[in-house]
């Protein structure tokens, strides 16, 4: 059945390649495709879209879909798919990004895709990756201004600055940016009890402020016949909304408010990383890299809640506040060999060490009465020590046939100090294997399966509180990582113009999944709660229209999911928190060339997915969207661009079912709440000097 449908879905594909995929472009030259799974788009393919960033230029490969990795336990996992010069960037928060902003399009002399066994070890277990291959440049800067009209009127505002610089020895790279955003959010909440009668209604006006200013930065040089580089990173991002609720007790909201709810929250987040790496290469193609990273965030919070009944007249307050303290250290080294060789080996091994201290405090005055509220972990400290050795091969059988295989084995400690104590220790054989066909050039059929663990978020260890959902979460000290052992089968055609198809089937094994569940200690919070299975397809497509359109391009992402969980609270099967699907983005550009013009719109089809509580079910649901963009460099070189978002309203809905004592229980209520943000205009001015 496999083979029909990829046999099928190449036939289908070079039939359309013929009328559409496959028409010569207008453009400065066309993507080259090579028999070994390489393609290269040259620096004059991307002129049309006057990129200013690296960025850019990945954002316009055909079928091409950034991903970061940083859900994946390691730095091999979490360091994405894109490499520069054949290499990850050696950076973990905001790495790929920031790597990618930081590097001006003019430095940029081609960028080749990678698929399957192609690439170097750099590139393994991904199935297409973009490796960016740099030259020296006169261009050392670039800017870009940006201003942005809310739907409430205000002006939000963005500033950036990058380049690179020769010091001495050192080639060296920066970014500089800060954003002042201010957004408005109003909408409406209507409770109902259990006959589905309205009881009350809240209307709804919560403006969010947040700011932002970062650095990043790298700086390389040769040493001890190795390339050494130096990175790092700074931010500072201040933010706060104000909510303010009227409520209405007959159920709709009219006339006089019965009561007031004002809920004003503040977060400040400052993180820093800094790396370094070292890597040489010898003789037969061997490679050696020594790579170590540190970050630190702080995170500081606090939520104010008040309510007045009748209106002005105080009623009950809290405070809730919470501080948040995290650390991790990474040092990993690799060897490996690439070339021509039919066996290509990689070994390896890393060990990290990280560090969470967590505090949360709930004071509540109610009648005069204050009163503190203890919730399990809610001061704790969490530490892990965690090591991988791991060692991957690609063969190549045949010109046309290879196959890329690997086992990581991970062991790691996890132990929980304060409110709570815990220790646990872990180990984790990680495998996969991919088998990769290029029957001609352009098209690629991958058959994989690899064993994967998943991320924790070290926050779920402690409690947590929610002022505007009313919630309250306790920490879990016994939390330990999922696992997820992933089947898929993939077909990836692309034609020497901007064409390109990508299609995924994939069914996955999930053990120890998080979900929200009765702990021990009684109160709600996020668990290990057993198997469960998610199956769907994937696809990317880029489509030329020249034989329709000049300089005409759609571009389409979709994802169809389904999932499957058997509840040990409901004692029956449901789907997977967070699934959400379908999710559907499509877009439309035409560039005009010799108008120095592109114009486009784009449409987000409407997604909902399930969040499961212990004792509620919330469905969320956002609605369709349209964007439209308009950009040219007619004036003065300076890239224009004009995008209006929110068209026809920015609409999203979540419904909460209530039950007593738990999912399993009577059904006991429902809220559901209904936002729009409004229309957006955004204007930026881009250039390099």
């Amino acid at each position: 059945m496999l083979k029909s449908f990829l046999t099928s879905t190449a036939a289908i594909m070079s039939l359309a390649g013929g009328s559409i995929l496959f028409v010569p472009m207008a453009f400065a030259q066309d993507a080259q495709t090579a028999n070994d799974g390489l393609q290269t788009y040259p620096r004059d393919y991307f002129d049309p879209y006057n990129p200013q960033t690296a960025r850019d230029m990945i954002d316009r490969l055909p079928g091409f879909v950034l991903e970061t990795g940083e859900e994946l336990r390691g730095f091999g996992s979490g360091a994405g798919n894109v490499l520069i010069n054949g290499a990850r960037p050696s950076s973990k928060t905001g790495g790929v990004e920031e790597a990618l902003e930081r590097l001006i399009a003019g430095s940029v002399d081609r960028i080749e895709v990678i698929r399957g066994s192609a690439g170097s070890s750099e590139a393994f277990g991904q199935a297409v990756v973009a490796n960016i291959i740099t030259q020296k440049t006169d261009t050392s800067a670039r800017w870009e201004i940006q201003l942005e009209r809310a739907s409430h009127g205000k002006i939000n505002a963005a500033a950036e600055l990058a380049g690179t610089q020769a010091i001495g020895s050192w080639d060296s790279s920066y970014k500089i940016n800060s954003f002042i955003e201010r957004r408005p959010l109003d909408g409406s909440r209507i409770s109902r009890n259990s006959a589905d009668i309205p009881i009350f209604a809240e209307e709804e006006s919560s403006p969010s402020d947040a700011r932002q200013v970062a650095l990043s930065a790298e700086a390389k040089r040769p040493l001890a016949a190795g390339l050494f580089t130096l990175n790092g990173r700074v931010s500072h991002t201040p933010g706060s909304s104000d909510t303010v609720r009227l409520g209405f007790d007959q159920g709709r909201i009219m006339g006089v408010a019965d009561q007031r709810r004002n809920i004003f929250f503040e977060r400040t987040t400052t993180d820093a990383e800094i790396g370094a790496d070292w890597a040489r290469t010898f003789k037969n193609d061997w490679s050696l890299k020594f790579l170590s990273l540190t970050s630190f965030t702080d995170v500081a919070a606090i939520s104010q809640v008040s309510l007045e009944r009748p209106v002005n007249v105080s009623a009950s307050s809290s405070i809730f506040e919470s501080q948040q303290d995290s650390f991790e250290t990474v040092f990993r080294t690799t060897l490996a060999r690439s070339g021509t060789q039919s066996l290509k080996p990689e070994f390896g091994g890393e060990i990290a060490f990280n560090k969470l201290s967590s505090e949360l405090s709930l004071r509540v005055e109610d009648g005069g009465v204050e009163s503190e509220i203890i919730l399990p972990a809610a001061n704790v400290t969490v530490e892990e020590i965690r090591g991988e050795a791991f060692a991957n091969l690609i063969w190549a059988a045949t010109p046309d046939l290879s196959l890329e295989t690997g086992l990581a084995v991970e062991a790691s400690d996890i132990s929980v100090s304060g409110d709570a104590s815990s220790s646990q220790s872990f180990v984790f054989a990680k495998p996969f294997a991919t088998l990769i066909y290029d029957p001609k050039p352009g098209l690629q059929l991958r058959l994989g399966t690899r064993r994967t663990v998943g991320q924790l978020n070290f926050s779920d260890f402690a409690a947590s509180a929610s002022a505007a959902d009313d919630r309250l979460l306790g920490g879990n000290p016994e939390l330990g990582p999922d696992q997820t052992t992933r089947l898929s089968a993939s077909v990836d055609l692309r034609s020497d113009t901007r064409g390109a198809l990508n299609v995924e089937l994939f069914h996955e094994w999930r053990d120890d999944i998080l979900e929200q569940i009765i702990l021990p200690s009684g109160a709600q919070g996020l668990g290990n709660a057993g198997s469960a299975r998610v199956w769907g397809v994937t696809s990317t497509a880029s489509i030329p229209l020249s034989s329709l359109l000049p300089g005409g391009l759609v571009e389409v992402e979709a994802e169809f999911l389904d999932s499957k969980f058997d509840d040990p609270i409901l004692d029956g099967s449901r789907s997977v928190s967070s699934i959400v699907s379908p999710n559907i983005f499509i877009q439309f550009r035409q560039d005009i060339i010799d108008k120095n013009f592109s114009w486009g719109i784009s449409y987000r089809a409407e997604t909902e997915g399930p969040f499961f509580f212990a004792d509620e079910i919330s469905l969320n649901r956002d609605g369709r969207s349209w964007a439209a963009f308009f950009e040219t460099t007619r004036y003065l070189g300076i890239k224009t661009n004009l995008e209006i978002s929110g068209i026809g309203g920015n609409n999203f809905s979540r419904k909460r079912s209530f039950f007593e004592p738990d999912r399993g229980g009577a059904f006991i209520g429902s809220e559901t709440i209904s936002r729009d943000r409004g229309l957006f205009a955004t204007l930026t001015f881009s250039g390099q000097f």
